[in-house]
């Protein structure tokens, strides 16, 4: 058995618990997809988590970060010919 190491080493536990039918549906949905049912379930959960924070008003940036985004939102904008042309062209 390999063991992953790295910046992507998997080394935190999420337990769950379940009913047997949210087992069996897991269990067919993450066959069906060809994975594992505990790379579904993570799959499946961060896509949630990701979608449900893309969707919240505010957001939480560092100093740093905060500091980069208002010099960014300072710069000109840039003159984009292909974004142009799409937007001119038929609906």
């Amino acid at each position: 058995m390999t063991r992953t190491t790295g910046p992507r080493a998997k080394v935190q536990r999420v337990q769950l618990r379940a009913t047997p039918a949210q087992r069996r549906v897991i269990r067919q949905a993450a066959a069906s997809a060809g994975k594992s049912m505990n790379a579904f379930v993570l799959d499946s959960a961060c896509a949630a988590a990701y979608q449900m924070l893309a969707e919240r008003p505010d957001f939480l940036m560092d100093d740093p970060d905060w500091e980069h985004f208002l010099r960014l939102l300072g710069q000109p904008a840039e003159d984009k010919e292909r974004l142009q042309a799409l937007l001119a062209g038929p609906a």
